[in-house]
């Protein structure tokens, strides 16, 4: 199988990754040397080579690098962004890159996004998927989402740490940090849902993390959940899921509602406490009772065709 993990994260030495939010003392603990490894380029093609991962999609969401409480600037986002295309364009063949956008900021956000994919080759966009009391169905988003929708290029929602939910489930520990992160990334995912986002803009491809599993679970409890599903035909919604780590039982759920052809491999890099390989993603996926098609979309096809000529 060709194997593309979709939830790589890589920024540019000059902006260092920061932990969440009131991080978990474990993840803490770690964090210098996780800051070190999203910093290595090549390490992470030595690591890719040695583990058979054949593609991996990289991303610095704006508040991996941007420390709590301020914005991503424009500049920053161009430097980024600049860094990154020449980070894939020195491995094509192993590489892909998706382009840092603050999602929150209107038109100048929604131009930086067909910049970085029209000139400078970029796959696809990573933003958060929350700020300051807004999710992405804000009017402050649409723009970027309509770029996105109309270059054919996918957005990666990612988690952020709200100060409200993180401080009340710190007592969980790092189960506590994860479980605030998945909230608000299932609060985004069903704000494009409920607000009409996704039936406006029928052209947008987005992708959340298995942390945000709770909304897929929501919306299949409702009507509104069907357009989720491969029941809906023309009028399904291009909602897709990064496993973010191997629980088969996650897995299942997702190829179950989305269809096998939405559900994508993600190992969280390096954050994630297990590694993507080509043998772990073999064993995980036949776990979760894949047939070999299944297991092949899962595992790198369906990435290659969102990054590849458009979204189709």
């Amino acid at each position: 199988m060709y194997i593309a993990d979709f939830h790589t994260h890589y920024a540019c030495p000059a902006y260092p990754a920061l932990p969440p939010r009131n991080t978990a003392p474990e993840l803490a603990a770690r964090w210098q040397a996780l800051a070190r490894r999203i910093a290595d380029l090549d390490g992470l093609l030595a690591e890719s080579g040695r583990y058979g991962v054949d593609l991996r999609v990289l991303s610095a969401p704006p508040a991996l690098v941007t420390p709590h409480g301020e914005r991503t600037g424009p500049d920053d986002l161009r430097r980024l962004n600049d860094h990154l295309a020449g980070a894939v364009a020195a491995a094509p063949d192993r590489l892909r890159g998706l382009a840092t956008v603050d999602a929150f900021g209107g038109e100048a956000a929604a131009g930086e996004a067909v910049r970085a994919v029209r000139e400078l080759g970029l796959s696809g966009l990573v933003v958060d998927c929350a700020t300051d009391g807004q999710l992405l169905s804000s009017a402050a988003a649409r723009p970027t989402l309509q770029a996105a929708a109309e270059l054919g290029v996918p957005v990666f929602a990612h988690p952020v740490s709200p100060d409200l939910l993180t401080e009340a489930f710190a007592g969980l520990g790092r189960f506590g940090t994860s479980l605030a992160r998945g909230t608000i990334n299932a609060a985004a995912l069903l704000s494009l849902l409920g607000d009409g986002v996704l039936h406006d803009l029928p052209g947008l491809h987005v992708v959340f993390p298995m942390l945000g599993v709770a909304g897929l679970a929501l919306a299949a409890a409702t009507d509104e959940g069907e357009v989720l599903t491969p029941r809906a035909a023309a009028g399904r919604a291009h909602v897709y899921v990064d496993t973010m780590g191997y629980a088969p039982a996650a897995i299942r759920f997702a190829t179950d509602l989305l269809g096998a052809d939405h559900v994508l491999v993600g190992g969280d890099w390096p954050i994630g406490l297990r590694d993507t390989t080509r043998e772990r993603v073999a064993a995980t996926l036949t776990r979760a009772g894949l047939d070999g098609e299944q297991a092949r979309l899962v595992a790198g096809a369906n990435a290659l065709r969102l990054l590849g000529a458009g979204a189709g």
